[in-house]
């Protein structure tokens, strides 16, 4: 293999693959030369190197990224193993990789990599024939051509329309500046205008966290967790969401004597592995189901008064804030005191479907349990007003007890390990330093990163359009709510830069209209590695080296772990990295290059690893040098620098590709949340405007309020957010109801031109028996899924174990517009997604109204392991 497959020959080969499946099978089958036989090492080793590669799967927001270990032969990457040096513990746990991690070849070799810079045949600076963006044809060009028209193009709209005519479509300002450091090149040239108002993986939690409770991302580790008796989780299937070890902790957590009760609409995966029970429940219901759970518990004395009134307001008449009306307190509103309806099992049995005795048994089973785990997964709250949900759950876990005590939690994040305010380690800064976005000086994002109009003296300085309702709002030209100083604002995007990894035309709802503003604005550009859709409607791309083309730096995503990305391969094709783009076109536009990427590899390597930390003690916060660096390193990286101790040498870092937290049962970084204000809530008050647990909200409900979006009460109640989406809105046009869960064949859309995960993991419309049977719809039968906003043909997925009324479809899959009919035969729920923002501008998910039927029509779709992954058509 060594000596007949060279780089040369591996790129010219690559260029002329059919599929992504044909590398695997190339390279799996590959013979081996004599001398590798002879020398008696393994045929596909004799010659190569094993490196670690960087798995950038973005597993549900933060979790637990793996290691990768690739091997290398000339230049080729040829097979991955994972984590496998040191025993796997529960304290110390391997980083072993998912399918999605696996099948990296594959992706990173993939035939859907954009080879070379391109523009459409259509496209001409004086003519951008906007109209045949994602139909037309493409030619090759020169990175000299592709660069300099660019540069004339942002050069002309900034001149003729300003600053806020541009849409960065592509990662925020500031905590990506590495990924993309073309962000810093528009910050230099007066900024952009960011689709990043509100959240998108959070959904509605940040808030109520952060006012209810004082904390942010506040979760028990992995060895806490194994205290407690009960696991109650809404919404979990850590297997595919995340397909780290999250689902292997709390298996263990199981095997120490904790019963897990999961609540969805699904029996999926995390449920078939590890729950003792499963709860099926109507999607978007939780906060209905906890109120009925919570009446039946108040009604029967079944909660801890004690630890109400000693550190919670707002539970009850007599403990409101002062000045806070009395008839507002929650125990009256679930008993029904003031609006005559009593919140009782049968009421929420109406709304969630869960009978009212199994509400009344888990009610009880609840209380009856000491060390209660509530946990809810991120898109429980992607609901319309979904604060609400947040404040229910809060709420139970407060009328349980006990919260900051060893074996009882309330977190969203579930674990520590895979996201928290205080990781246990961490890498160094490999930023660009970049300045602040003079279109919104009120960046970097934060977790208020809707407009506090409190704090904001001009409104005119705030400019960030929130996700959901991105695209409509810039083709109404204009966004935001009346209710804002000034009311709505205009919007008039003439470019688009579409970078920085961000698939936005596929992610985002209301896919179709994207599509449209796509059409409609003067010049698209993208920088990508791979031609997804987002790149496919743009009028020039460049294609973008991959992070096994770049690598050399320490970089964690997760908790517990450090790791180390080597440079797998060369660049293929005429990829370049975006710091490279973003310093060819700052020389065109008179921006100084170091500006725009202000550290050499060189430098960004050290930092990374000098600036890497790894925590000493969870309850003083205190942090240490990870890396020990010798002269000798800081020498052979050609920098300045200062020599360091740490627990591991760069060498060892190197060899091993990570850094794992030293973890064992009663050490000193167990994080128990809330543990000092439990102990002394005098002395420990709360980050609350009380200092205690506010079941009482006012700063939520009056933050919330004030952006807009939807209206809550300072209390958890049962609302519809919005008229026309989620539980109780459903007409005969469009009865039921569109929830988007995690597959294991993408990290959202990332891996979505693997053909082996498309086989291994089909794109296809999950449906209940029973709303399958009524259609005359069987396992396997094409279905056109129709909302308002778009039409998406899949194969029917018919399942005994989904809640009637409401229908799957897994996030994430590529675009693929059918343009005789406008349906997407690609399977993306975006196409589908109601363009509603809620509270804080979250993204509403859950509840999209839709009809299935069987599909009747003309299109003959093929397998996904056998459609073509779409390619730029004109050129080789």
């Amino acid at each position: 293999m060594g000596t007949s497959l060279t780089r040369r020959s591996f790129v010219k080969w690559g260029s002329a693959t059919a599929g992504a499946a044909a590398l695997v099978g190339f390279t799996g089958c590959a013979p081996a030369s004599e001398a590798e036989k002879e020398s008696g090492a393994p045929a596909s080793e004799a010659k190569g190197e094993w490196k670690t590669g960087a798995c950038m799967n973005n597993c549900s927001c933060g979790s637990s990224r793996c290691l990768l270990k690739v091997y290398v032969e000339d230049g080729v990457p040829l097979k991955i193993r994972t984590d496998e040096q040191d025993e796997d513990t529960i304290e110390v746990p391997q980083r072993r990789a998912c399918p999605r991690g696996r099948a990296q070849i594959s992706n990173m070799t993939s035939p859907a990599r954009i080879k070379y810079p391109m523009k459409r045949k259509g496209w001409s600076p004086d003519n951008p024939n906007g109209e045949m963006r994602g139909k037309d044809e493409w030619e090759r060009i020169s990175w000299d051509e592709a660069l300099d028209y660019i540069a004339a193009e942002m050069k002309k709209a900034y001149d003729a329309y300003g600053n806020r005519s541009i849409l960065a479509a592509a990662y925020n300002d500031i905590g990506d500046t590495y990924f993309d450091p073309v962000i810093c090149l528009l910050n230099e040239m007066g900024g952009a205008v960011h689709h990043d108002m509100g959240t998108v993986s959070l959904g509605s939690w940040p808030l109520p966290e952060l006012f209810m409770t004082g904390g942010m991302l506040n979760a028990p580790d992995a060895l806490a967790v194994s205290e407690s008796d009960l696991h109650f989780h809404f919404g979990n299937n850590w297997m595919a969401n995340k397909g780290g070890n999250t689902t292997y902790q709390l298996d263990y957590a199981r095997e120490q004597g904790g019963k897990i009760i999961i609540v969805d609409p699904w029996l999926n995966q995390t449920v078939q592995a590890v729950a003792d029970e499963w709860v099926a429940i109507r999607p978007g219901t939780d906060t209905a189901f906890c109120i009925g759970m919570m009446y039946h518990q108040i009604e029967n004395n079944l909660y801890d008064q004690e630890f109400l009134d000693t550190y919670c307001v707002g539970f009850d008449a007599e403990h409101m804030p002062e000045g806070a009306p009395v008839e507002d307190n929650f125990k009256d509103y679930v008993l029904g005191t003031y609006d005559g309806e009593p919140k009782t099992p049968e009421w929420a049995e109406a709304i969630c479907g869960i009978p009212a005795d199994t509400i009344r048994r888990l009610a009880e089973e609840i209380h009856a349990t000491e060390k209660v785990d509530f946990f809810a997964g991120q898109s429980t709250t992607k609901i319309p007003a979904g604060e609400m949900f947040a404040q229910a759950f809060y709420t139970l876990a407060m009328m349980h007890g006990g919260l900051g005590k060893p074996g009882t939690y309330a977190s969203w994040v579930g674990l520590h390990e895979g996201m928290s305010g205080a990781p246990y380690c961490t890498a160094g800064d490999t930023s660009n330093g970049a300045g602040l976005n003079p279109v919104n000086p009120l960046t970097p994002p934060s977790v208020m990163s809707t407009p506090d109009w409190s704090k904001i003296e001009d409104p005119s300085s705030w400019e960030r359009i929130d996700h959901t309702e991105c695209w409509i709002s810039i083709l109404n030209g204009e966004y935001g709510r009346d209710i804002w100083p000034g009311g709505k604002k205009p919007l008039d995007i003439h470019v688009i830069y579409s970078g920085g990894y961000q698939n936005s035309l596929n992610s985002l709802p209301n896919a179709n209209a994207a599509i449209e503003v796509f059409r409609k604005v003067d010049f698209v550009w993208g920088a990508n590695p791979f031609f997804d859709p987002s790149r496919q409607y743009c009028d020039i791309v460049l294609p973008v080296a991959t992070w096994w083309e770049k690598g050399n730096l320490a970089w964690t995503n997760n908790s517990e772990t450090v790791y180390w990305a080597d440079r797998i391969m060369e660049p293929l094709y005429e990829s370049k990295p975006e710091s490279y783009v973003a310093e060819e076109l700052a020389k065109r536009l008179n921006v100084d290059p170091k500006a725009v990427n202000t550290m050499t590899d060189a430098e960004r390597t050290y930092s990374s690893l000098a600036g890497a930390t790894y925590m000493t003690d969870h309850d003083t916060m205190k942090y240490a040098p990870l890396f020990t660096i010798t002269q000798e390193d800081i020498d052979e990286l050609g920098v300045e620098g200062t020599p360091q101790e740490g627990v591991m040498t760069v060498a060892e870092f190197k060899e091993k590709g990570c850094y794992k937290t030293k973890r064992s049962f009663g050490d000193k970084l167990t994080n128990y949340p809330y543990k000092a204000f439990f102990a002394d809530p005098q002395a420990n008050p709360l980050a609350t405007s009380t200092g205690k647990f506010e079941i009482y909200c006012p700063m939520l409900s009056g933050y919330v309020n004030s952006v807009g979006f939807s209206t809550i009460s300072p209390i958890a109640k049962w609302q519809i957010g919005d008229p026309e989406q989620g539980q109780g809105t459903q007409t005969d046009e469009y009865p039921l109801l569109l929830w988007t869960p995690h597959s294991l064949r993408r990290a959202h859309t990332v891996n979505d031109n693997v053909a082996s995960l498309r086989e291994a993991f089909p794109q296809e419309c999950f449906m209940s028996e029973v709303d399958a049977s009524e259609r005359g719809i069987k396992n396997g039968d094409l279905v056109l899924m129709t909302s308002p906003y778009g039409k998406v043909l899949r194969p029917a997925k018919v399942l005994p174990t989904l809640v009637p009324g409401s229908v799957a479809l897994q996030d994430g899959a590529w675009i693929q517009i059918d343009e005789a009919t406008g349906i997407d035969i690609g399977g993306d729920p975006n196409i589908l997604q109601a363009p509603k923002s809620s509270g804080e501008a979250s993204q509403s998910w859950t509840g999209t109204l839709v009809q299935v039927e069987k599909y009747t029509g003309d299109i003959k779709l093929d397998p996904d392991k056998n459609r073509p992954i779409v390619m730029p058509v004109g050129v080789e």
